[in-house]
């Protein structure tokens, strides 16, 4: 998780670095751009030779304003991570799919995490299931010849919407830290 939170990080301090350089670089009179491509699914690449994957599909519904759905499971130190969230994110330079966003997600997770100690002295696997609110702070990458190809990246957070004694009962916090690294395409 760790790993992640790094990569997400280098990722955010960069885009911040390109997008102020690039703001200051085009101070022109605002013009309309044309989107080309108004939906994109993605997938983390990191679950093919880790425990962590993720999907997202996400489609624009206004000028700089898009909904939609993520899926992820990660398994890292035990701790196992599966959600199923509805996404909506707003774009400040008002092109869907492409620069930072800012993004607020309602969603489901289903936590378990290894609990010491059973009866006869044991660690047991303990679960819990319960809704969750989010915010999240992303920037996505429209690359290739036809500006199809999504790279995104992001950090955000996560509120379990549950009492303290079902949080304590398997070892999580009222909130946590999410990471996210995806790749896709637009259409």
């Amino acid at each position: 998780m760790r790993i992640r939170h790094a990569l997400a990080l280098v990722a955010i301090s960069t885009a911040t670095a390109f997008s102020t350089g690039h703001a200051q670089a085009t101070a022109q009179p605002s013009v309309r751009v044309p989107i080309r491509y108004l939906s994109y699914v993605a997938t983390d690449p990191f679950g093919i030779a880790f425990d962590i994957g993720s999907l997202e599909v996400e489609t624009a519904v206004a000028p700089g304003v898009t909904v939609g759905g993520t899926a992820s499971y990660s398994n890292v130190s035990d701790q196992r991570f599966t959600s199923f969230d509805v996404v909506g994110r707003y774009y400040p330079g008002e092109i869907a799919l492409k620069g930072f966003s800012l993004g607020l997600s309602g969603g489901y997770l289903k936590y378990s995490n290894f609990v010491c100690c059973s009866v006869n002295g044991s660690s047991d696997r303990a679960s819990l299931s319960a809704p969750t609110v989010g915010l999240a702070l992303d920037y996505n990458w429209m690359l290739g010849g036809a500006q199809r190809f999504i790279v995104g990246t992001g950090i955000g957070a996560k509120r379990v919407l549950t009492s303290q004694s079902e949080r304590d009962r398997v070892g999580i916090d009222r909130a946590y830290g999410t990471a996210r690294f995806v790749v896709g395409i637009a259409f």
